[in-house]
Formats: C-alpha cells, sequence, structure tokens
C-alpha cells in the first residue's frame, strides 16, 4: 500500500466556517477519486498552532535557533490517503477534484509549511475508525550517518511498548518531490487520554531524545487526531 500523507498549517486568518469547509473538502476526496483505496483525516486534538499564534511575530524564537528545542507548536489538520502504487496516487493526484480541494487548502492554509510523505507499508489500510492517530514527520539532518539514522527510526518504534498503543509503523520517503519530508512514524492510540499521556510522557521524550539529534528537529511536523477513517 502507498499512502500519501499530508499535514497542514492554517492561516492565521482562517475563520471557523472556513477550517469545517476545509474538512469537508478532505471527506470528499474519499467519494471523489476512485484509485483512493482508504483515507483518514482529521484536526489535532491539542490546540494545533494555537501556541504559537499566541506569541506576536515579533517575539518569536526564530525556527534557526532552536534546533534542540523542536517546533514551535503542532500542525492543525492531517491527510492519509491510500492508493494501490505510485501510478494510482500520481492520477488522482493529479486529478482536477484532488486540485479543486488543494485549491482551497493553499488559500487557508500555509503552503510551503505543508508537511508530505509518501510512504509504504503491508497488510490492510491503516485505519480503525474512532481511534487516534499520531503522526511525525522528520527532515534528516545532513550529518546524520546511517548508524544514526537507523538509531532514530528504532527509536520511534519503541513507542508500541507504550500504554494505550495499538500500532506503530514507521515510513520512509518514496516519493520523488524535492519538498516531502523523509520519514514519518504513524502510532495509532485507544483513545485521546492514552494519546497525551504518550506524547507528554517520558517514554516519547526519550523517543525524541534519540530522534531530534539525528534530525533537522525544529522542522517535525506533528498531528494528534481522532481517526475519521472512510
Amino acid at each position: 500500500m502507498l499512502r500519501h500523507t499530508a499535514l497542514f498549517l492554517h492561516r492565521d486568518t482562517i475563520s471557523e466556517d472556513q477550517k469545517l469547509a476545509m474538512l469537508r473538502g478532505l471527506a470528499f476526496l474519499r467519494m471523489e477519486c476512485a484509485a483512493v483505496r482508504a483515507g483518514d483525516y482529521g484536526d489535532d486534538l491539542f490546540g494545533g498552532s494555537s501556541p504559537l499564534l499566541a506569541v506576536p511575530p515579533w517575539k518569536r524564537t526564530p525556527r534557526w535557533r532552536v534546533r534542540g528545542e523542536g517546533p514551535p507548536c503542532n500542525y492543525d489538520l492531517a491527510l492519509h490517503l491510500d492508493f494501490d502504487d505510485a501510478a494510482a496516487a500520481a492520477a488522482s493526484l493529479a486529478g482536477e477534484r484532488y486540485r479543486a480541494v488543494a485549491r482551497f487548502n493553499a488559500s487557508v492554509t500555509v503552503p510551503e509549511l505543508t508537511a508530505r510523505v509518501e510512504w509504504r507499508y503491508d497488510g490492510a489500510p491503516l485505519v480503525r475508525r474512532g481511534l487516534v492517530r499520531h503522526t511525525a514527520m522528520f527532515l534528516w539532518a545532513g550529518e546524520a550517518d546511517a548508524a544514526a539514522r537507523s538509531r532514530a527510526l528504532a527509536a520511534a518504534r519503541t513507542l508500541a511498548e507504550a500504554p494505550g498503543v495499538v500500532s506503530v509503523v514507521t515510513g520512509e520517503n518514496s516519493g520523488r518531490t524535492a519538498a516531502n519530508f523523509d520519514w514519518m512514524v504513524d502510532v495509532q492510540l485507544s483513545d485521546p487520554a492514552a494519546a497525551r499521556t504518550l506524547v507528554e510522557g517520558p517514554r516519547y521524550a526519550d523517543a525524541m531524545g534519540i530522534i531530534a539529534p539525528a534530525t533537522k528537529y525544529e522542522w517535525t511536523a506533528r498531528v494528534t487526531h481522532v481517526m475519521r477513517g472512510y
């Protein structure tokens, strides 16, 4: 299975009606893009970009000075679309229905900060409606060698041992788009309480402590959402 995952950051001017319209557009894709085998979408449970917007732009620390601290906020919204292969994905993503949704999304989000990755996994679609999905995307640091990358991927997979975790899958980017992120981790959890316990707990911190030195950690993109899977 080939999954196209995209995480979006709202513009600070977006209205509540536009947020709802964006959610409707993501739901529309499964029904109108015939090559989509399965999909999921949802908005961030833990505030999305609101912590960033609470700080005036002139008081924000530039990202190039906060590598060890990580991203200033979560992203706001996630989309996951599953395809049989790269040809099916390319046809759907180039189709007019997808492009119409993408044009609207670009008008209410920050397009240059949208985080995308195309990754492969085996088995049935990774969609369990009603459970919670935590997605985190990363960019490798230029100095990270093969051993450091292997340790980072292994650290992400240790999250499977945390209470409330149903599954953990890591995937490296298989797309050719230069703007794509390099890899991601997909964590499925039983409920929002388990998700909060994980991302605020020591096991997640320990994993990120290994991942951060191997990545451009300040650019990490994360969304935790209830699965609306279709």
